[in-house]
């Protein structure tokens, strides 16, 4: 009887080691290749909003499509062009706090390197950007997410730089350059805040890393005694 006691209770002890470890189980999906609701024609970025609702960027139907949180259809907007809420090749989706929906483009024939966002639902909010090497644009934009600040972040793909703006496009900040140096790229294409906003971190593509970065606040040096005077007037 001693025996089999000790037994039972190492069973008991490795079965509720085994469940205490858990796992990631399979428990659905949706779609399939078309252009009807809820098909897809080479899915790319996928976003779950605050409410729990999953929006995805069916890049080669040039669309975005938005589900429950188990697949059932819910809408989609977009359609092959330039214009606004239109779309070339949408790659990367993010969702904002306030439910907001940011896409970027990186399809080749129109060229529109752009982020365009949106209502929850689709309505057409505005757009930034264009082909380019100057602050605001882009050459190829892929990842995008938003900060808890409301500000938003981009890969600049094939410019091998991060740039961040205000929600509604103004520019913030730039870097990153050409190279495989810390704080240089080689075309990055994802990008994630944690929840704090700070750090973010970087998917360096073509280096095979992952890049992290931390906010810095650098106090304004004053060039003169008269600006030395200024800050304490």
């Amino acid at each position: 009887m001693k025996k089999l006691a000790i037994t039972t209770a190492a069973a008991l002890g490795a079965l509720a080691a085994f469940c205490a470890w858990g796992g990631w189980v399979y428990e659905g999906q949706w779609g399939s290749r078309g252009s009807g609701n809820g098909q897809f024609d080479d899915p790319g970025g996928v976003e779950v909003a605050p409410n729990g609702n999953v929006y995805v960027g069916d890049q080669y139907n040039h669309r975005i499509q938005y589900f429950t949180p188990t697949g059932s259809f819910l809408g989609k907007w977009g359609s092959f062009g330039s214009g606004n809420g239109q779309f070339d090749g949408p790659a990367g989706v993010a969702v904002a706090f306030t439910g907001n929906v940011y896409v970027t483009e990186d399809g080749a024939y129109y060229e529109n390197y752009r982020v365009q966002y949106f209502t929850s639902s689709g309505s057409y909010l505005g757009k930034w950007g264009s082909k380019g090497t100057g602050n605001g644009q882009f050459n190829g934009p892929l990842g995008v997410a938003v900060a808890p600040n409301g500000n938003v972040c981009v890969a600049d793909r094939q410019n091998h730089r991060i740039q961040y703006f205000t929600p509604t496009g103004s520019f913030l900040e730039k870097w990153g350059s050409y190279g495989t140096g810390n704080g240089q790229f080689y075309l990055p294409c994802a990008v994630a805040f944690n929840a704090a906003g700070d750090p973010v971190y970087i998917s360096d593509g073509g280096n095979d890393r992952v890049q992290y970065f931390k906010w810095v606040t650098v106090a304004v040096v004053p060039t003169s005694l008269g600006r030395v005077k200024a800050l304490f007037e």
